[in-house]
């Protein structure tokens, strides 16, 4: 994603969480929490093996970074995520 403005690791959850779900709309404390940089364990969001593809391909494309299904096996929450993000995003 190139824009004028940053986009943060917290940014890009949140567009895969949605994408998780297969555009379902995120529930309103999903959204809030993801927002306030809960520590979500990954097991809760519900994904099944395509949901865990459509959320990578999301980081993906719209940050350029290539997080895998296998990266995301060995997380445990979105914060380990969004700290994979983090040390890999511009600055």
């Amino acid at each position: 994603m190139t824009t004028a403005t940053a986009v943060t690791a917290r940014d890009l959850i949140r567009a895969a969480a949605l994408a998780g779900k297969q555009e379902a709309a995120l529930d309103a404390a999903l959204d809030r929490a993801i927002a306030d940089g809960a520590d979500i364990p990954l097991e809760s969001l519900g994904f099944d093996s395509l949901g865990w593809m459509e959320f990578c391909i999301a980081v993906e494309v719209n940050s350029g970074l290539e997080l895998t299904p296998g990266h995301v096996a060995g997380m445990r929450t979105l914060r380990d995520v969004e700290a994979w993000l983090t040390a890999r995003l511009p600055a």
